[in-house]
């Protein structure tokens, strides 16, 4: 149940969560630079740049939709990486900047009601509120802020056939929900989610090749389509093409980075693995973008990696290692996550002890990232290696 719950989350999440901003041709050229160097702040994660552009747009157009929605794409960014969703201050910083950025789209929309940027815009942020609904269990309202998310998003196009950006949000839409293998029973009642994922890669991939502003978080969606093991678009080699391109574009985001070694761990490369996620530590506090935060991420990549190795001596100590060195942060998600793993661990070690101590620990907090399924399931019964290996990288609920 908690995996299906995970996918749908995805679903209404990418949406248009990734969506960084919109323009016509026809808006005038100091918008669309400052809207650009916006994006770029956010996505190397250089937010009084994203900011400063944000805020210069407000002044000169007010209530224009990119400043509402570049506004709103700034907290959500914040509180996503910035804090690892971990900050529950931050989230409802996010989440009244989005109802306020919602509220001044609409009031351009009676002002412009056949801009499409507007309609991006809006379809946008009811992507990311019905993010956060599903989040806090909300399902009805959810569900209903999806569908106004896909129907903005279509009357973008319906006003402009080329708006090729659009294709990002609902190619998303297709995908996702054409690879959901059963609408979750809670929903069930309240509508059938279907979709298409072949015409929802090709949507992506046609948002990759020709969008303005969302090509970039095309190929993003797109790497996380062909690092999904089982699926016919499985392809880790092209994920990893995709996020050296990205690399090369937005070098100072250490996230850019971390996707990188993602996709090198789905290419079975777990020496070079090692080596970035070094550097990736290596870099936490003396490189101004990478954050105390991101400590166990790098942990994370360093464990698993001799996990898939079958090193199980090794990746206990690099477990340890992490949790020591996170013990007086704040607990984030990839922490936890670790201190999971690190309980997996002790289990094929034979230490069944230490192995409940850890899935314990893991219960001892609000389920707000998907773990306590799995945690439950392994105080039943020891951790065993599946067929296919220990799974992927990142943090995966149940």
């Amino acid at each position: 149940m908690r995996k299906v719950l995970h996918v749908l989350v995805a679903v209404i999440f990418c949406i248009t969560a990734f969506l960084p901003g919109y323009a016509e041709i026809k808006l005038p050229p100091d918008v669309m630079q400052h809207a650009q160097e916006g994006i770029n702040g956010v996505y190397s994660l250089d937010f009084a740049t994203a900011e400063k552009n944000i805020q210069w747009v407000f002044k000169e157009y007010p209530d224009h939709p990119f400043a509402h929605f570049g506004n709103a794409m700034i907290a959500w960014s914040r509180y996503e990486y910035e804090f690892e969703t971990s900050d529950d201050k931050q989230r409802k910083v996010f989440e009244k900047i989005l109802d306020d950025s919602i509220s001044g789209i609409q009031r351009w929309m009676k002002k412009n009601p056949k801009d499409p940027n507007a309609y991006m815009g809006i379809g946008a942020l009811y992507g990311l509120r019905a993010l956060f609904a599903m989040r806090n269990r909300s399902w009805v309202t959810a569900y209903f802020s999806g569908r106004k998310a896909i129907k903005n998003l279509e009357k973008s196009l319906e006003l402009d056939p080329t708006y090729y950006d659009a294709f990002f949000g609902l190619g998303i839409y297709q995908y996702f929900a054409g690879t959901l293998p059963s609408v979750i029973k809670i929903l069930a009642k309240i509508v059938a989610i279907k979709g298409n994922p072949d015409e929802g890669v090709n949507q992506l991939n046609l948002a990759r090749e020709k969008a303005t502003f969302t090509s970039d978080s095309a190929k993003l969606i797109l790497i996380e389509v062909q690092n999904t093991r089982g699926s016919k678009f499985y392809n880790p080699a092209k994920s990893l093409e995709f996020i050296r391109q990205l690399r090369a574009k937005y070098p100072n985001n250490p996230l850019m980075r971390y996707v990188e070694v993602i996709c090198l761990y789905e290419t079975k490369n777990y020496e070079e693995v090692t080596a970035q996620a070094n550097e990736f530590l290596r870099l936490i506090g003396t490189d101004p973008f990478y954050k105390d935060i991101y400590i166990a991420r790098a942990y994370t990549a360093l464990g698993t990696s001799q996990m898939a190795k079958g090193n199980w001596q090794e990746a206990r100590a690099i477990f340890e290692q992490g949790a020591a060195a996170v013990k007086n942060q704040e607990p984030s998600r990839w922490g936890v996550w670790n201190a999971l793993r690190l309980g997996q661990v002790y289990d094929l070690l034979g230490e069944r002890e230490k192995a409940l101590t850890q899935y314990k620990y893991v219960l001892s907090f609000k389920d707000k990232w998907g773990f306590d399924e799995r945690a439950k399931a392994l105080l039943k019964k020891p951790y065993e290696v599946p067929a296919d290996g220990v799974g992927p990288l990142p943090p995966k609920a149940e």
